[in-house]
């Protein structure tokens, strides 16, 4: 008996060795079973196709691509990812194509395939959307929808029958009636902006035309507005599919699809020269359809919002748009608002002239309801200082000191500011006297002793105030950051050819957000006819911030680089 087993472990041992040898079947199975190689990728492979092991598989090969991706510090080009990847990826798509898993198994596969992101998944990602059951399977579309999102973003996604599945998931799913976390309709959303696939644009034109009658109630407020259609607004805005900008436009003449505003103007601002016709059509009525959508606001409430857009694109054509409504304008608040959206446009007398007699027909205690109540004479000072001019200044410490009401205590804030911002040193004394008069610790007050420091030193020298940028920004107190921001603007008041260019290589440098914007905001003074190459170097700055995850003015820098490509003849 001893013997038998010593020539059993012998022949065992060299069974290991030699596969080639030939041995009974049951000793075979013992043997391959017995010396399976652990530590081998391919040994766990090879338990996909038994269901008792599947699960365990499943864990070690998900623990194999973390540790093998960390020590390629997470390269996916590495040699060994790749190999992984070439033994695992197929075998495992085929395991959750099968079926037949519990719910944690299922789970755990599509977020290994999520994880490793190769596009030999995708037959598994489009099967876990086309099997979208609300309730059952929500987690498998937040795996699929983050595995997909990662083959799109490395430009690898070509199988159209994902991209269509995706898409056919989203327009089904209703995140009122989903119980998971707010992930997982971030992904799905992230997922579907991300693939971006020109089928999409008629798609989104179909979902955006959807009725909105009641946005408090949560299958129109969350599901239409915040999900389906904010999603395709900015589908038709990134994939600049010019049929949707009809569609876009009925949105701001929508009542009940308010919220959509601001997306919708970012997205007409990408398609400028095909929009703008539309926009001014809506603008003056003449377009029929329209002008039908028009009888349904009170007070002409749509004027402001199509005139917004038509303020970002800042061509021509929509100037003299805004300009028309302007002299027509029967209300304050149209008055107020069209007289601001003036200001995005490049600075010239006919505007302003424009902007002061507005001004002087708006009631002094006015307020704009689509700005929060804000005081209408007090939200036009403000914007004032966008024109650059120091010779507003007298007439804003002019307004400021004869405001009574509600706009005295409205106005110094908001033209003082403005008026600190364009001041010249012969200016500044009576400027420093209005702010000395306001009560208590304003923070005008500091304001004005930041931004005065700046002009005394450097009067009319540009490179003065270009070198007074490269100071560090002050944190405490904030308002400390107006000398900063006062530089700005008097390199754009005295600004030369090459002051641009300078501020632009400052910009990003600066990550402080006040500061950065009015560094923009001179950018913006200064490219009266438009710009495309300082565009490209303003977004390259935006998308850098977003993949730092960092939000410093980047919002402002990317719309600013859309209206100086814009504004290109």
């Amino acid at each position: 008996m001893k013997k038998a087993s010593a020539f059993a472990i012998g022949l065992l041992g060299y069974v290991c060795r030699s596969v080639t040898i030939a041995a009974p079947v049951a000793l075979a199975v013992t043997t391959i079973s017995a010396c399976a190689d652990e530590s081998d990728p391919k040994t766990w492979v090879k338990r996909l196709d038994d269901p008792a092991q599947r699960a365990p598989a499943i864990k070690r090969l998900e623990q194999f691509f973390n540790d093998t991706m960390a020590a390629a510090g997470n390269n996916r080009d590495d040699a060994k990812v790749k190999q992984l990847l070439d033994d695992s990826v197929e075998p495992l798509t085929k395991a959750y194509i099968t079926g037949g898993l519990d719910d944690k198994t299922r789970k755990d596969l599509i977020k290994l395939l999520a994880d490793m992101g190769d596009t030999r998944a995708t037959p598994a990602f489009a099967k876990a959307f086309k099997d979208f059951e609300p309730g059952r399977n929500d987690d498998d579309i937040k795996f699929a929808s983050q595995g997909t999102t990662r083959i799109a973003q490395a430009g690898k996604l070509t199988d159209q029958s994902l991209i269509d599945a995706l898409w056919d998931c989203f327009a089904k799913f209703q995140p009122s009636k989903s119980n998971k976390s707010i992930n997982l309709v971030k992904d799905l959303q992230n997922a579907v902006k991300v693939v971006k696939h020109p089928s999409y644009g008629p798609k989104a034109v179909e979902k955006l035309s959807a009725p909105v009658t009641d946005p408090k109630d949560p299958a129109q407020g969350l599901d239409q507005i915040q999900f389906w259609q904010l999603t395709s607004v900015q589908l038709l805005g990134d994939l600049k599919f010019t049929p949707g900008i009809k569609p876009l436009v009925n949105v701001l003449m929508t009542p009940t699809k308010a919220d959509l505003t601001s997306p919708v103007r970012l997205a007409l601002t990408k398609m400028p020269k095909e929009s703008e016709p539309v926009l001014i059509g809506a603008l003056k009525g003449t377009d029929p359809d329209f002008a039908a959508l028009a009888q349904k606001y009170p007070n002409k409430g749509y004027v402001p919002r199509v005139a917004e857009p038509l303020a970002y694109i800042s061509r021509p054509a929509g100037r003299n748009a805004i300009l028309e409504a302007l002299a027509s304008a029967d209300n304050d608040t149209n008055r107020a608002m069209l007289a601001v959206y003036l200001t995005h446009f490049p600075a010239e007398p006919k505007t302003e002239k424009a902007y002061l007699e507005a001004y002087n027909k708006v009631d002094g205690n006015a307020a704009i309801t689509v700005m929060g109540g804000t005081n209408a004479h007090a939200l036009m000072a403000q914007a004032a200082a966008n024109f650059f001019n120091p010779s507003l200044t007298d007439w804003l410490l002019k307004e400021t000191a004869n405001a009574k009401g509600d706009a005295a205590d409205a106005m110094p804030p908001a033209a003082l500011q403005a008026a600190i911002k364009i001041m010249t040193n012969a200016q500044s004394k009576a400027v420093g006297d209005a702010v000395a008069k306001i009560h208590g610790q304003a923070v005008e007050k500091e304001m004005y002793k930041a931004a005065s420091a700046v002009l005394d030193k450097c009067k009319e020298d540009v490179s003065c105030y270009l070198a007074a940028l490269d100071a560090p920004v002050p944190t405490m107190p904030p308002s400390a950051k107006m000398g900063h921001v006062k530089a700005a603007w008097m390199a754009g008041i005295y600004g030369k050819d090459g002051t641009k260019q300078d501020l632009i290589a400052k910009v990003e440098k600066i990550k402080d957000g006040s500061v950065r914007l009015a560094m923009v905001e001179t950018i913006d003074h200064l490219s009266p006819q438009g710009d495309s190459a300082t565009a490209d170097r303003l977004e390259k700055i935006a998308e850098a911030d977003r993949v730092a995850g960092v939000n410093a003015a980047t919002d402002e820098i990317y719309k600013t680089a859309l209206k100086l490509r814009s504004r290109v003849p």
